[in-house]
């Protein structure tokens, strides 16, 4: 049986709709979300996928995302929870709206923060990382787990050895693996997967709910490079997301 990775960004949450950096906070899926998530259940099904491996992130989001495609799926098994898969820690932008943040570090640093594989957002407060370190989906991970602010590239260092020692080797051995995660954790997974350039990260925007798979190729390599989407309407998803600035 030929190895499949799906990865599933988590449905719409209440800081997607709200339009604020999301980031470490422990944020819901408002209804639509919900919804998306049993979407993308019936797509897996629709395409003949079962999964025999769920991992996801320690957010609600995800793991509320997980919940109801496993519950849809009618799958036994638990998904997995690894805080490598956690979303972006974005500093001291957590929680602010993205006009207001725009406005305070201008377009050009903004998009970089926002888009490249280096812009770091600045720094959350001591009071602030305390306070986040401690919420019950962070509280006893890791002193790495949660830094005062990362850039993508901090995101790829910390999902790199997750893909290359857990992940990846299940599915060379035939096994098809569910990620439920974030937008700029899944982008790091895709820039390990596709060893993607600078200018593809910076172009990478994955919708909320949408299934995008990989196989295994010729030479122990996952194909399509970039995935394939269950959802013919997903890249129009993608390009509404680009629209609105990024992932």
């Amino acid at each position: 049986m030929t190895g499949q990775l799906i990865l599933l960004r988590h449905g719409q949450s209440t800081a997607n709709a709200g339009g604020t950096f999301t980031g470490l906070l422990d944020v819901p899926l408002t209804p639509e979300g919900e919804r998306q998530a049993v979407r993308a259940a019936e797509l897996l099904r629709a395409n003949g996928i079962t999964p025999t491996i769920v991992v996801t992130s320690t957010l609600q989001r995800a793991v509320r995302t997980a919940d109801l495609v496993t519950h849809e799926l009618r799958m036994p098994q638990q998904a997995t929870k690894r805080w490598e898969l956690n979303e972006r820690n974005y500093g001291a932008l957590t929680g602010q709206s993205k006009t207001a943040a725009r406005a305070a570090l201008g377009e050009v640093e903004f998009t970089r923060v926002r888009r490249s594989l280096t812009g770091r957002p600045p720094t959350m407060s001591l009071r602030n990382w305390w306070a986040l370190r401690h919420t019950p989906a962070l509280r006893g991970l890791p002193r790495r787990a949660v830094r005062r602010t990362e850039s993508l590239a901090d995101v790829v260092k910390r999902v790199r050895p997750l893909y290359e020692t857990d992940l990846l080797p299940v599915v060379l051995g035939g096994a098809t693996v569910l990620v439920v995660a974030h937008g700029n954790s899944l982008r790091a997974l895709c820039a390990c997967i596709d060893d993607l350039t600078e200018k593809e990260v910076a172009d990478l925007n994955l919708p909320t709910g949408q299934p995008l798979r990989y196989r295994v190729g010729e030479g122990d390599t996952l194909r399509p490079r970039g995935g394939e989407y269950l959802d013919r309407t997903a890249d129009d998803a993608a390009a509404l997301v680009a629209a609105e600035g990024g992932t």
